[in-house]
């Protein structure tokens, strides 16, 4: 694992999340829901349109607790034990002082209610965890399994009806 858990420190967008969001010119949607941090409202802003951009609380990253801002080299220093029973088991185990997936998952599930309202195509620009949880709710999938690059969109098409991920 690289990189940084980036949970609720709240970075501007990277150099590489700035090149990624100009790919989003080509959507074209009628709602946009945004996770609050920072990276992902300044994603959210290169989506040419007029929609409002809602900020939904619940779309925030998954809270690492201790754990937020450091690479995966030094969780493993400073917690091995739990390091590994998290990578055995990536959500059955909770990081010190994080949340838990059952609580992300609860989260999302009322950030999909709000979504579901509203008029489509949709944009939600959030984050991989809770990214992750999306899509296997609208898509019956693993999440273990889940893989997203900067500004990819991905659609999906059934449970929303043509909106965008």
């Amino acid at each position: 694992m690289r990189g940084c858990f980036l949970e609720r420190t709240d970075p501007p967008l990277s150099d590489a999340g700035r090149d990624a969001a100009r790919k989003l010119c080509a959507l074209q949607v009628r709602s946009i829901f945004v996770s609050p941090l920072r990276r992902a409202r300044e994603t959210a802003e290169a989506i040419p349109c007029d929609a409002p951009r809602v900020v939904l609380p619940e779309l925030a990253e998954m809270d690492f607790g201790d754990w937020d801002g450091l690479a995966w080299d030094e969780i493993e220093q400073r917690w091995p034990g739990t390091a590994r029973r998290k990578s055995e088991d990536w959500f059955g185990v909770t990081p010190p002082g994080g949340e838990t997936w059952q609580s992300l998952c609860d989260r999302v599930d009322r950030a999909l209610a709000q979504i579901r309202n509203a008029p489509g195509p949709v944009a939600v620009v959030a984050h991989i965890t809770v990214n992750a949880a999306l899509a296997a709710r609208l898509r019956g999938t693993d999440p273990s399994t889940f893989q997203q690059n900067y500004g990819e969109v991905i659609a999906c098409d059934d449970a929303l009806e043509h909106s965008q991920l």
